[in-house]
């Protein structure tokens, strides 16, 4: 059995945790495995950030695991340039560098080695089981496992999430007054900008346990836990088991403040009446209201059906906001402040709106020539700043507005 080291190199909010639910949940395997292992932390948007900082923790958590060690990283497009350094500064320490994240699983098959020449393994998918059954030495198919100069058959994690440990009962991740939480991963829509759509479509149970999630709300129920941000893609999915859930949490007696990520067409009736009695906020990412825009995206959008859930929104007093995104193809800045006016007109409580980035595996990623998008080179995270339809001097006021909805 080999000691893991795992480094979190995260972008986070104000109120996130010090450890990534990501992390954490790969930590949760290995102790619930009984396999040695250490976290390594820093926040790569932070101001203090020094990645020699983060080297000087990871030689001396080297020298102490010894030779053969595995190194894990979560590699995501925030931090794919540090990750990168830090696998060619520990070469020759006897560590063995595992990478996974969105930047390894939405990689093309055989282009790891020459991305990441230092890497020996390569997890394509959830990487709870994989970074395992490394550390003990029985990997198998359904871990989306690649070892550096063998076949890449570009395989994915498929395994079930029912028996996965939860992080928060194996106390790697923190409990506090702000929360992650997850119920379940993947999602069935196949929007041409999210990374999410392909998970939803292979993994054989994309579902939590639900007497693991019990425990977990008794936990935050007990911890008086004030905040509660469900990572689910779209959390009522399945809509008799979001209403469970629900009832789950109200049976817990939980009082933090949920937000969920929804979806306007798929409210039921039976869905809203569940909420009653909860403190929550419905978070809808319509993404655009044009036609040309959407349907580009591959995310069509039934104003009509929307139109009557916000009005049904309205009348229970449910809180809700929308988001959108600037920088679509087909866009331009009419447009944009066509969605946005779209909003207003029908009282959305709050419009917000992020800038488009063009995701590695992800449609929109392999349409850069057709769309003529280009990226910023300036920012750690690169967002499309003028395309075929606006230019970089539309972009910018097209993230004014933004600015401006963040703000009011």
């Amino acid at each position: 059995m080999r000691p893991v080291i795992l480094i979190s190199l995260d972008w986070r909010r104000p109120q996130d945790g010090k450890t990534g639910l990501g992390i954490a949940s790969i930590a949760a395997a290995l102790r619930a495995a009984d396999v040695p292992f250490q976290i390594i932390d820093a926040q790569v948007n932070s101001p203090v950030f020094l990645l020699e900082q983060v080297l000087a923790s990871l030689l001396q958590a080297i020298n102490q695991a010894g030779p053969g060690c595995l190194v894990g990283f979560g590699t995501f497009v925030w931090n794919d340039s540090e990750v990168r350094i830090l696998i060619h500064l520990i070469q020759g320490t006897g560590a063995v560098v595992v990478l996974g994240g969105p930047q390894i699983s939405y990689m093309a098959k055989g282009q790891l080695e020459n991305t990441y020449p230092q890497a020996k393994y390569f997890v394509r998918g959830q990487g709870e089981m994989a970074m395992v059954a490394l550390a003990c030495g029985t990997t198998s198919d359904d871990c989306g496992i690649h070892v550096a100069g063998t076949p890449d058959n570009g395989r994915k994690a498929d395994h079930d999430l029912l028996t996965l440990p939860s992080p928060y009962l194996y106390k790697t991740a923190e409990l506090q007054s702000n929360i992650r939480w997850e119920t379940q991963r993947g999602c069935p829509f196949k929007c041409s900008f999210c990374q999410h759509r392909e998970p939803g479509k292979r993994l054989k149970h994309q579902w939590f346990d639900g007497r693991r999630l019990e425990k977990e709300l008794e936990m935050f129920a007990a911890a008086k836990v004030k905040r509660i941000s469900v990572l689910d893609p779209i959390f009522h999915t399945d809509a008799e088991r979001a209403i469970q859930i629900l009832n789950s949490i109200k049976a817990a007696g939980v009082t933090a403040h949920l937000s969920l990520q929804c979806r306007f067409e798929t409210c039921t009736p039976d869905f809203l009446d569940a909420l009653e009695g909860l403190n929550v906020t419905l978070e809808f990412g319509l993404q655009t209201t044009v036609e040309v825009e959407y349907r580009a995206i591959k995310r069509p959008n039934h104003l009509d059906i929307v139109c009557s859930r916000i009005r049904q929104l309205h009348e229970r007093q449910i809180d809700f906001e929308v988001s959108l995104i600037y920088g679509l193809p087909n866009q331009t800045l009419d447009s944009f402040r066509s969605s946005v006016d779209w909003c207003v007109q029908r009282r959305v409580p709050r419009v917000r709106a992020w800038p488009l980035m063009l995701l590695r595996g992800t449609p929109l990623y392999e349409q850069k020539q057709l769309y003529g998008f280009r990226e910023s080179d300036d920012q750690a995270i690169p967002i499309v700043v003028s395309s075929n339809s606006f230019s970089e001097t539309e972009y910018a006021e097209m993230a004014r507005i933004a600015q401006f909805l963040e703000e009011n």
